[in-house]
């Protein structure tokens, strides 16, 4: 469980999050709403660790790890996208669900040789074999094919049945499909 309460952050002068509460249970899919720029990276890096409340309080009960798809994909230029995926879990997760993912001809590429719907994929893949407590997912279904997202979207959500995943999305038929609820940022 998460549980925030009266959460504020602010950029210099600007106000991004103004006293937010709520309260995130296993097994949920939420998505945060709110327009462009109204901080809902912010509320998903202050959940993570990456930025610190200014007001407020976000207690994370039973969770020991996060792991999170940022709006741009991260990965490590060095490593094949089974390298990326293996950095975070073993062999064999890793084949898994670069496979699951569609991305089992393409192991052994560089993300410079990838597609970015492909990295994007494999961006995907490694936060699903890090085996998270919580998964955080900014725009993580972008650039996908509907055929693409629907299965993956399908695959975590019966891949994290049993914990909490929250995500922001633009696109309401996303939305639609994959959240159990929705919270106003």
């Amino acid at each position: 469980m998460i549980e925030i309460e009266n959460l504020s952050f602010a950029y210099d002068e600007k106000q991004i999050i103004n006293g937010f509460s709520a309260c995130f249970e296993k097994g949920e899919r939420v998505c945060i709403k709110g327009e462009s720029g109204k901080g809902k990276t912010t509320f998903l890096r202050l959940i993570c660790g990456l930025e610190k409340p200014q007001n407020g309080r976000i207690d994370l009960f039973e969770v020991e790890k996060i792991g999170m798809v940022f709006q741009s994909d991260v990965l490590l230029p060095w490593k094949t996208a089974f390298e990326n995926v293996k950095a975070v879990s073993d062999m064999e997760t890793a084949e898994k669900w670069l496979g699951a993912f569609s991305l089992g001809d393409s192991m052994n590429k560089y993300p410079f040789e990838l597609s970015g719907g492909m990295c994007r994929r494999v961006a995907l893949a490694r936060a699903v074999a890090f085996e998270p407590d919580v998964l955080i997912l900014d725009e993580a279904f972008k650039g996908l094919d509907l055929a693409l997202k629907t299965d993956i979207m399908g695959l975590i959500r019966e891949h994290f049945s049993d914990r909490i995943v929250i995500f922001t999305s633009h696109d309401e038929a996303e939305v639609e499909s994959f959240a159990s609820r929705t919270v106003e940022l």
